[in-house]
């Protein structure tokens, strides 16, 4: 990632695809957003590695806590959880539909044209391909992460 860019400043990270590039990653913060040339994987193994948490035992500990198995909340600490979005139609297989977005960024979700809109704290808006009741579940999700990870590191 870029090396003037801070992690704890990333709302989003959104699957994107560049002409002569190919699969790429956009970063938003609340000031900009950037193309980073890598894949949406790379970049949230490398925030993960950032903070030092394992995407692995975050999946299997949070999904267990929350019943789930698929698109577990990133959770890095209390102050910030990232949500799976489907953002965009894959491509071709294996091709990366979903982004992540911090729960503390998302101002309001609502519907239009039958897919969910996220309006960002910043006033950015982005368009998903998923209902709003998903979106919401997800964001659900994040919130109930976040309260398990305050309740693991309250008892420690």
């Amino acid at each position: 990632m870029k090396n003037n860019l801070k992690f704890n400043e990333i709302e989003a990270m959104l699957p994107v695809y560049v002409k002569d590039k190919g699969n790429c990653t956009e970063i938003i913060t609340a000031d900009a957003s950037y193309i980073q040339s890598a894949t949406i994987e790379t970049c949230i193994k490398n925030l993960a590695d950032y903070y030092n948490i394992s995407l692995y035992h975050n999946r299997i500990n949070y999904g267990n806590e929350l019943g789930i198995i698929n698109k577990v909340p990133v959770v890095i600490n209390e102050n910030l959880v990232y949500i799976h979005v489907n953002v965009r139609e894959p491509m071709f297989k294996h091709d990366a539909a979903f982004g992540y977005i911090d729960l503390n960024a998302v101002k309001q979700v609502y519907q239009e044209e039958g897919y969910a809109v996220i309006l960002m704290n910043s006033g950015r808006i982005i368009q998903t391909r998923q209902s709003l009741k998903s979106l919401k579940k997800s964001i659900l999700n994040g919130r109930l992460a976040r309260d398990v990870y305050k309740e693991k590191h309250r008892m420690n």
